[in-house]
């Protein structure tokens, strides 16, 4: 019979090892997630804008690879079935939405997305902030998050512009749905960083409501849980002398008895 209070068995040495390795492969993915972020918002844009031609297996590989990624580092049935989810509702928005250019048909092919950086902001942010010591990685993983969220307001002002015309005034209209979305991701990242430069306004009451909030949200996030996790990281990594003179006079005396 096994006592209820009985120590439980300690795993092996090598059980142990594969873990900490694990832990480790999935704080280093978050950088891997960063950089491929920083591809498909910045350097995948300014190439086709240079002229060069990006092809579309480039890009639909860097897709897989977001989804591939999320999957890896998921540990929730709940995150893994909404990944699913929204690669099967972009699937079926980016088939049918050319055939049938309606609300419904915008509106999935925007869900998609959507639940897509939802699900990788969930997944990130239990790697970011689950238990042991900040690392640079979980750093980067909470600017994964920072801009996961401009993502996310991208795909609502992109669905707003399709099916509400004269949302947003451009001083350069888009001509095509891929000129749309770089046009509203840079819109997005200029609002959620404050850094906006005028030559996209919100017209419309719900365009002007997710501004307010998308700037509000990029204010506190910063202030906030980024600088929280820098400054855990700092705090780890300062000298143990420095944090022997903060202790109270009485351990020092204890030490030195």
């Amino acid at each position: 019979m096994i006592l209820a209070n009985s120590p439980r068995a300690k795993h092996p040495r090598s059980i142990k090892l594969v873990r900490i390795w694990i832990k480790r492969l999935r704080e280093r993915l978050l950088t891997v997630l960063l950089a491929l972020q920083i591809v498909t918002l910045f350097v995948m844009p300014a190439a086709r804008s240079a002229g060069i031609v990006v092809p579309h297996m480039v890009v639909y590989g860097v897709l897989l690879s977001f989804v591939v990624l999320a999957i890896v580092l998921s540990r929730s049935r709940g995150a893994m079935a909404t990944i699913a989810i929204s690669v099967a509702l972009t699937a079926f928005g980016v088939i049918y939405r050319r055939e049938h250019p309606n609300l419904v048909t915008y509106g999935v092919a925007a869900a998609g997305p959507i639940l897509m950086q939802i699900s990788i902001l969930w997944i990130v942010s239990t790697a970011v902030f689950g238990r042991g010591p900040s690392s640079p990685h979980r750093i980067l993983g909470a600017i994964v998050m920072y801009l996961g969220i401009g993502m996310i307001f991208t795909s609502l002002d992109m669905l707003l512009a399709q099916t509400l015309p004269g949302s947003f005034s451009f001083n350069i209209a888009p001509t095509d749905d891929f000129t749309l979305r770089e046009t509203m991701n840079y819109y997005s990242y200029g609002t959620l960083t404050t850094a906006s430069f005028g030559d996209v306004m919100p017209l419309h009451p719900i365009a002007r409501s997710l501004a307010n909030l998308e700037s509000i949200a990029g204010q506190l996030f910063p202030a906030t849980l980024l600088a929280r996790i820098v400054s855990q990281n700092t705090r780890l990594r300062q000298p143990r002398s420095e944090f022997a003179s903060h202790l109270p006079t009485t351990q020092k005396k204890l030490r030195q008895s």
